[in-house]
């Protein structure tokens, strides 16, 4: 298992109920997954089977290169599973990039849509796998099998399907390719830019160590020595009506996440942050420059507008 954040520290905790035995390269939350110790660890633990990595972690707003790490685990005969909840359809990414053999994402981030479905795409390989399987579940909406029954063949869904939701997803596919998807990653990191030039001016860090690995759908801002982010979230809500998230797990009360995912993906959204995330910051004492932030977010706007 891959940790890089929260999410991927979970993903060690399911594994540790079904697999024999599960290593971890556990990495600083403000850090990214090295393909290159990945290589290493396979090389020396060639009995793995399977590579757990979250994309992106949106506790820590870091981005892990799972095309590179997706390389490696092919190259070693491993299956690589991979959450991209909350970076598909948001930035460049896809089960053929990463060499995934289970890529699972949802309809209710970049998608926009609301959380009630699972989309995942399962390789050849991993169906090999799952099949000779004889504790993989059964009769179950947890089964991947019953599923894929259902898709190929006239056996009965696993339960009852919600028929608005899958008209919801519909819809949210036709403005996703409508819009195009390359024009909806601009967008998307386009909005997370401006954010960051603004919260950088304002004299506040960026959580991520290096801007290479911040996510393009989540920004999250380091709180300066001395103050905690629930204070903070509280008073951008009740002073402006913007809502931003907390850390979770290790990063709580360490950061505040803006998102930036579907309709949010906004560049005017970015502002109102900044202006939110500023003006809470300076109300409870700390030394912000709120005029330079917001300055800055309009220069990375015009700047995209003139390009």
């Amino acid at each position: 298992n891959l940790a890089s954040g929260v999410y991927g520290k979970g993903f060690g905790y399911w594994a540790a109920r079904y697999a024999a035995k599960v290593e971890e390269i556990e990495v600083p939350y403000d850090t990214a997954i090295d393909p290159e110790a990945v290589r290493g660890f396979l090389a020396d633990h060639p009995e793995v089977k399977v590579v757990c990595v979250c994309h992106h972690d949106t506790p820590s707003g870091t981005i892990n290169p799972i095309d590179a790490i997706g390389a490696v685990v092919a190259e070693a005969g491993a299956l690589l599973i991979v959450d991209a909840v909350s970076s598909w359809a948001g930035m460049p990414t896809s089960a053929a990039a990463c060499q995934a053999a289970v890529y699972v994402t949802g309809p209710n981030k970049c998608l926009g849509c609301p959380p009630a479905l699972s989309l995942v795409a399962v390789s050849d390989a991993a169906w090999d796998k799952i099949e000779a399987n004889p504790d993989a579940p059964f009769a179950s909406m947890l089964s991947l099998t019953d599923w894929r029954n259902a898709w190929k063949k006239t056996e009965p869904f696993p339960f009852t399907p919600s028929v608005a939701e899958i008209n919801g997803l519909g819809a949210a596919l036709d403005r996703y390719l409508g819009e195009g998807p390359e024009a909806v990653w601009a967008r998307h990191a386009l909005t997370a830019k401006i954010c960051r030039e603004g919260v950088k001016a304002m004299g506040v860090a960026l959580w991520p160590a290096s801007e290479d690995i911040a996510s393009p759908t989540a920004t999250a801002v380091r709180m300066p020595d001395g103050i905690d982010a629930g204070p903070v979230l509280a008073e951008a809500r009740a002073r402006y009506g913007v809502s931003m998230s907390a850390g979770r797990a290790e990063t709580l009360g360490k950061l505040i996440r803006i998102g930036h995912m579907g309709p949010t993906a906004q560049p005017v959204y970015a502002l109102a942050a900044v202006a939110a995330l500023g003006g809470a910051l300076k109300a409870l004492g700390a030394a912000v420059d709120v005029g330079a932030g917001l300055a800055a977010a309009q220069a990375a706007w015009d700047a995209a507008i003139d390009a």
